[in-house]
């Protein structure tokens, strides 16, 4: 039984391409990898984005509820003290139709 010699050349070769494969593979899990670690944060990202629309309904209701008419003027009423004005009092002016 004769053993062959590895020449230069070939070892050259199979080590390149075992660096390629070795290479590619390592590619192939840092972009899976990478692809899961952004959904992840998608994900995230979407779950704060709800969160985020649930509070500004939420601060809407609330200033809708505060600039109602009636409790502004129970308010102005009771705490301020203020009061309708007397026809007297009333001053009205002319609006010039050209401006």
């Amino acid at each position: 039984m004769v053993r062959r010699k590895w020449s230069a050349k070939g070892i050259a070769l199979g080590a390149a391409l075992l660096v390629a494969v070795i290479g590619t593979l390592t590619f192939y899990v840092w972009y899976q990898t990478e692809s899961v670690k952004l959904g992840i944060d998608v994900g995230k990202a979407e779950g704060r984005i709800r969160e985020l629309e649930k509070t500004i309904e939420t601060l809407k209701l609330r200033r809708a509820a505060l600039l109602d008419p009636a409790r502004v003027e129970k308010i102005a009423r009771e705490s301020l003290g203020l009061v309708d004005p007397k026809d007297d009092e009333v001053i009205y002016e002319k609006r010039d139709p050209s401006r």
